[in-house]
């Protein structure tokens, strides 16, 4: 079984089947960060008074975004998962740590200062996302897919 390149935006953020090898879902991820800081700092430059604070709408359109784009990362997770033959479960908890920092954020997302309890989620989803980024995929073929280095 032959890896087949992945080509186009669907396919890169939008897959949830084979497996994504750690250069490649580093890549990804650092994009979809790097487009998300731009598209959040435009909101936030756009939308900040002259107090420093957002409107009602700034601060929903950022929890809007926020929550959207846990879709390709979760995608990408996941693949990067089945690249170490495992299956979603974790990908479905980082998301739901995601999410629900961002439902419980504060009003103003400039200045409310995030809680123990977001702090300690953070913490944990971090650590979740280094053991995905750095532990090695399976070498040959898996249940999954083509070893997506040959």
């Amino acid at each position: 079984m032959a890896h087949v390149k992945d080509s186009g935006i669907a396919e890169n953020f939008f897959r949830r089947d084979g497996r994504l090898n750690r250069l490649r879902y580093f890549k990804r991820s650092m994009l979809l960060a790097f487009v998300s800081f731009i598209i959040l700092f435009f909101i936030i430059v756009m939308d900040v008074n002259a107090l420093g604070q957002l409107s009602s709408f700034g601060n929903g359109l950022i929890k809007f975004f926020s929550a959207a784009v846990q879709v390709p990362f979760f995608c990408i997770t996941v693949r990067r998962l089945h690249d170490m033959n495992k299956d979603e479960k974790l990908a479905y908890i980082c998301v739901a740590i995601s999410l629900s920092t961002i439902i419980f954020q504060g009003n103003d997302f400039l200045v409310t200062e995030p809680s123990q309890l977001e702090n300690a989620l953070a913490f944990v989803n971090g650590i979740i996302a280094l053991y995905i980024l750095f532990w090695p995929g399976t070498k040959g073929d898996n249940q999954y897919g083509a070893d997506p280095l040959e």
